[in-house]
């Protein structure tokens, strides 16, 4: 399975990153960004939404730019807190205000934006078997 995590860092702020892994990513998001309910949820719909992505195989050509944006919202109801809606050219997260800062979501949007070149859509199953995930 393609999972993907998250960090809640703690100490000085250090600007959110994402880490490619093995088996999915890292992303790394201060405390001052994220709450600790945040750093579940992302988790967890991160890891069901990546299911149906990859990376491009090494030397394929880069495809298209997908504009990533995460939206946030004021108390949003139960349990819609977390969620993303995806299309051919975009990609939309909408998380409850409290979840992330808007830092963060601003910085996340442009970090996807950036990486999605090198990222393809692959069907369902893809990631089956894939070897040291959890």
């Amino acid at each position: 399975m393609w999972v993907m995590h998250v960090e809640r860092v703690q100490g000085e702020y250090v600007e959110p990153e994402i880490v490619d892994l093995d088996d999915g990513c890292l992303f790394r998001l201060h405390e001052d960004d994220i709450s600790e309910d945040g750093q579940k949820l992302l988790a967890e719909l991160l890891t069901e939404q990546a299911q149906q992505w990859a990376p491009r195989p090494s030397g394929a050509p880069l495809g298209p730019v997908i504009t990533v944006t995460w939206h946030r919202e004021d108390s949003l109801p139960a349990p819609l807190v977390i969620g993303v809606e995806e299309g051919p050219s975009f990609i939309t997260y909408t998380v409850d205000a409290s979840l992330i800062s808007q830092r963060a979501a601003d910085y996340l949007g442009r970090l996807d934006t950036e990486r999605s070149p090198y990222w393809q859509r692959v069907p369902k199953g893809y990631h089956d078997g894939q070897t040291g995930s959890e």
